[in-house]
């Protein structure tokens, strides 16, 4: 027979992982650097590195291979963390086994066999199950700020699961879930950090995706961003009023002297000014319409004297 002439994306781990939490054996899928499979597009407001598909390879997306998922009890965590669990959450990672296949085919309505290589719905559901993965690490590990970067990659494709199928909503509202819960881990990390409970030492990269390490600065303007999007689910003017006061805050503490540096590069930099000016303006109609609401609410009284 000849030889396979396909060009390959990715490739199997020679030395095999053993799980640490139920002791199976199994490959990693790894995806092969250079020979012109990525190629870079545009940087969305999410700090998201978009690829053009390559005539060679097609569509390839570096964000489905990161985190390593136990085909058997679905344990997952990035690279990097998998071997390390506390031992101390073993016995509890395990228990809950069952608990992680039912999640998965509830949303996509089948399993997944993580043995198979990775496809978009691999991915994503690898970024959900690392979120839960997280829960069994020590702050040595700066877990939250990993469940963050987890959550936002997850909204992320769980949004192209629902653009490629249309007629499936249940992948629109999963985005949904997880923007919110990247916003929660962003800003429970800068808190617990703040608190001196979790460093950020376990971080190697704060991505938040996998071309370009924006850092603290990225991780602000996140919070930022976010807060900005979800504001819009808000129904109660005053409440959103002050979300967007507060994420507005949070991404002033990047300007400082409002020049560019190695911590503070150029392009993040004027991502934020816009933001920080759209959230402005969000915030003054917000006023007005809280201010005409007084007035209108005082002339009902008045009338009704």
């Amino acid at each position: 027979m000849g030889e396979d002439k396909t060009p390959k994306i990715t490739f199997r781990s020679k030395k095999p992982l053993v799980c640490p939490v139920c002791g199976n054996e199994f490959y990693r899928e790894e995806m092969f650097t250079g020979g012109g499979r990525l190629i870079a597009g545009k940087l969305t407001l999410e700090l998201r590195r978009l690829y053009e598909p390559s005539k060679k390879y097609g569509v390839v997306n570096p964000l489905l291979y990161p985190v390593t998922v136990c085909p058997q009890c679905l344990f997952a965590s990035f690279k990097e963390d998998f071997t390390k669990i506390n031992a101390k959450y073993i016995e509890t990672a395990k228990s809950n086994t069952q608990r992680r296949h039912n999640n998965i085919s509830k949303i996509f309505g089948k399993p997944l066999d993580f043995s198979l290589n990775r496809t978009l719905e691999h991915g994503a559901a690898s970024y959900l199950l690392a979120v839960e993965g997280y829960s069994y690490f020590d702050k040595w590990a700066s877990p939250t700020i990993k469940k963050a970067i987890s959550s936002l990659r997850a909204a992320w494709l769980f949004g192209d699961l629902e653009i490629a199928n249309p007629m499936q909503t249940q992948f629109g509202d999963v985005q949904n879930f997880f923007y919110k819960k990247a916003l929660f881990f962003y800003n429970e990390a800068i808190e617990r950090g703040q608190k001196g409970l979790e460093s950020y030492d376990g971080v190697r990269n704060f991505g938040p995706d996998t071309d370009k390490n924006f850092g603290y600065e990225g991780l602000l303007y996140l919070i930022g961003y976010l807060t900005n999007k979800l504001s819009f689910y808000e129904k109660d003017i005053q409440k959103r009023k002050e979300s967007l006061e507060i994420g507005k805050r949070v991404i002033s503490k990047m300007f400082g002297s409002g020049k560019a540096s190695k911590d503070k590069p150029s392009d993040i930099l004027m991502m934020t000014r816009d933001l920080y000016d759209e959230m402005s303006e969000s915030i003054k109609e917000l006023e007005d319409k809280i201010a005409g609401k007084s007035v209108d609410t005082a002339s009902t009284n008045n009338a009704e004297s």
